[in-house]
């Protein structure tokens, strides 16, 4: 039954993502051009982070290659963040003032996961597809070397990065339903990933504790640059587990109290 469940949802959602890609090829030479535009402002991300070095052989430790790991990593995450989480929560203050949320919520399919993932934005695309290309060529010129238990940890760590941004994501969807003329709770994430853009070791001590063990910005971007780079750590990936699943809990048990909550437009 549980197979069943997921595949008619992700056949709901494929459904849904091809309008989206029908969408924005409307008008195909934007759509190439956001893009276009999105692999250079990565581009110029990336020799900042270059210019670092023509000051210092390292930044809080971090050689230039682990750096230049890093910020693959954290763009990988943040433009998976924008192409499929992004543009759903920029859409719920607006479902839920014209009362289309309500449509959402009568249908026989998972509200969380239509409301999580109904819509994609495509500008983020070339971004993600130029930190794949950075990293694959860190590890094909030997300037990171990654084992099979690095890579392993690697993957885990990054699972754990998206299940604590999925669940801040399912905490401001459901601000956004509580409070119904919520607006811009997108800026909100915007912040969040403002703090997680260089690595944490960059902050004095008692902050980095806080950014790992209170608000765990640490799991978005260094753990899996960390162990990428220089090993899996245990300790690191159990607590990055325990905050995930504790934070995913929260989120959910958050997200259905807002939506006993909810009154529909019509009051």
């Amino acid at each position: 039954m549980a197979g069943e469940a997921v595949g008619k949802h992700l056949r709901i959602l494929l459904q849904f993502w091809r309008a989206s890609l029908i969408q924005a090829m409307e008008y195909r030479t934007s759509f190439f051009l956001s893009m276009l535009a999105n692999t250079i402002d990565f581009t110029v991300g990336l020799a900042q982070y270059a210019l670092f070095f023509t000051v210092a052989e390292t930044v809080a430790g971090w050689e230039m290659p682990q750096l230049l790991a890093f910020y693959g990593v954290f763009m990988t995450v943040f433009s998976l963040h924008f192409i499929f989480l992004y543009p759903n929560l920029a859409a719920i203050s607006r479902l839920v003032n014209t009362g289309t949320l309500d449509l959402v919520l009568v249908k026989p399919v998972s509200a969380q996961v239509l409301l999580s993932f109904r819509e994609l934005s495509f500008e983020e695309v070339g971004s993600f597809l130029a930190a794949q290309a950075l990293l694959a060529g860190l590890w094909a010129t030997g300037r990171i070397a990654p084992g099979p238990a690095e890579f392993a940890g690697f993957l885990l760590a990054l699972l754990i990065s998206l299940t604590l941004i999925h669940a801040l994501f399912l905490f401001l969807l459901g601000l956004a339903v509580w409070f119904e003329k919520l607006e811009n709770t997108s800026d909100l994430l915007w912040t969040i990933f403002g703090l997680c853009r260089y690595p944490t070791d960059v902050f004095p001590r008692r902050w980095r504790w806080v950014f790992t063990a209170v608000v765990p910005i640490a799991f978005v971007a260094t753990t899996p640059a960390a162990i990428l780079c220089r090993g899996p750590s245990l300790d690191s990936l159990g607590l990055g587990l325990a905050m995930a699943s504790l934070f995913g809990l929260m989120a959910r048990a958050f997200w259905r109290w807002a939506l006993r909550g909810y009154t529909s437009a019509g009051g």
